[in-house]
């Protein structure tokens, strides 16, 4: 019996330092993985933040681009009106004017139109045609032209501005 116990004491003894040293092993494999990941997880971190501020950059130079090339239309849009301008205050004046007279007279027109085609519908001049009352006939004369023709003047003229106002935020 002593010589069995001293067997497997001389065993584990033998064995007992490759055991610690396979241990220590596991122990310093698994630190390192661990070092591992947190590398890893910092090397993401600065890769997120690296990429965010990219990301800000592009923003801000696109933003500066849009700048420039406005104020270079701008420009560009008050160098050719100088070109145009011939120095004679009314002749300036004048073809400064031709848009906005044409858009008051066609304007006047249509609303001078309009006042006919009511006049006609509330008291027609055919005896076959019988009188139609107030709201009747605004609802005749409001139809899918006349609500065509008015969201073409208001995205006209509130489109733009609204779509200028978009570039810039």
């Amino acid at each position: 019996m002593i010589a069995l116990l001293s067997a497997l004491l001389g065993f584990i003894s033998s064995a007992a330092p490759d055991l610690l040293k396979l241990y220590r092993d596991q122990r310093d494999h698994a630190h390192e993985l661990a070092l591992l990941r947190l590398q890893m997880e910092h090397a993401q971190a600065l890769q997120h933040s690296a990429q965010a501020e990219q990301a800000q950059e592009r923003a801000v130079k696109l933003e500066a681009i849009a700048l420039e090339t406005a104020q270079a239309e701008q420009l560009a849009l008050n160098a050719r009106l100088q070109e145009q301008m011939t120095g004679i205050e009314w002749v300036d004046a004048l073809a400064g004017s031709v848009r906005p007279m044409l858009t008051y007279g066609f304007f006047l027109l249509y609303v001078g139109v309009k006042i006919a085609q009511f006049h006609l519908l509330v008291s027609p001049s055919l005896p076959w045609q019988a009188p139609a009352n107030l709201s009747a006939a605004l609802v005749l004369l409001w139809g899918e032209e006349d609500v065509a023709i008015f969201s073409a003047i208001m995205a006209f003229w509130f489109g733009s501005r609204i779509m200028r106002h978009a570039r810039r935020a």
